[in-house]
C-alpha cells in the first residue's frame, strides 16, 4: 500500500512539472511570438495516413488518386488534403516559376479538380486572369481528367461566363469587354457562332 502512494505522490509531482512546463512554453511562445520553420509537416490520422501536408516546393506530395502515385505537373508550395484513404483532394498551390506567378485553391472528385479558383500573372507580359472553374466529373474515372464545364473569368480585363457543353465547347458566353462593351455569344455543337448580341 506504501509503494501505491509513493508512486502516486511521484506520478502527481511529475503531473504538476509537465504541467508547469507545458505552461512556461505556452506563455513564452505569447509574449515573445517564435515562428516554427519547417520545410514539410504532414498531418496524419490514426491509421497514419497523411490528411493534411504542408510543404515547399522540394517537398510537396506527388498526387495520389485510388492508390496511386501520379507524377505532379509543377511543384507548387502549399497545402494538400487528403481523404481517409490517402487520396488528394484538392488543395493550395503557390506558383512562381520564371514565367509566371500562379496560385490555385481547388477541390476535388475522386480522380481530378472539381473546383478551382485560380489566380495568375505573367512576368514578361502584360498577360493576367483570375475566375473561378467548374467541372464536370468524368465518369470514365480516368485519373486527372474531368470535363471543364463553367470558368467564370476576368482575363487581361474581360470579364466572361463561359458555359460549355460535356465536349468542353464552349456554348454560351456573356462578356464585358475591356472597354466596356457588353456581349452575348451561343455556339452550335462544333464551336461554330449561331448567335451573338
Amino acid at each position: 500500500m506504501q509503494t501505491i502512494s509513493k508512486a502516486l505522490k511521484i506520478l502527481l509531482t511529475a503531473l504538476i512539472l509537465s504541467n508547469i512546463v507545458l505552461m512556461a512554453c505556452v506563455v513564452y511562445f505569447l509574449n515573445y511570438k517564435h515562428s516554427l520553420t519547417a520545410e514539410r509537416i504532414d498531418i496524419k490520422d490514426r491509421s497514419g495516413k497523411n490528411r493534411v501536408v504542408i510543404a515547399n516546393t522540394d517537398n510537396i506530395p506527388q498526387p495520389i488518386i485510388n492508390g496511386k502515385t501520379y507524377k505532379r505537373a509543377y511543384a507548387p508550395a502549399g497545402l494538400i488534403f487528403f481523404d481517409k484513404n490517402g487520396d488528394e483532394r484538392g488543395g493550395l498551390a503557390i506558383t512562381d516559376n520564371e514565367e509566371t506567378n500562379l496560385n490555385a485553391l481547388a477541390f476535388d472528385y475522386q480522380n481530378a479538380d472539381a473546383i478551382g479558383i485560380l489566380a495568375q500573372d505573367n512576368k514578361h507580359d502584360n498577360y493576367f486572369r483570375a475566375g473561378l472553374l467548374i467541372n464536370d466529373k468524368d465518369l470514365s474515372r480516368k485519373p486527372g481528367h474531368n470535363i471543364n464545364r463553367i470558368n467564370l473569368l476576368t482575363e487581361n480585363g474581360n470579364a466572361s461566363l463561359v458555359m460549355k457543353d460535356k465536349n468542353e465547347i464552349p456554348r454560351i458566353i456573356l462578356k464585358v469587354d475591356s472597354l466596356g462593351n457588353p456581349s452575348i455569344e451561343m455556339f452550335d455543337d462544333n464551336g461554330k457562332m449561331k448567335w451573338n448580341q
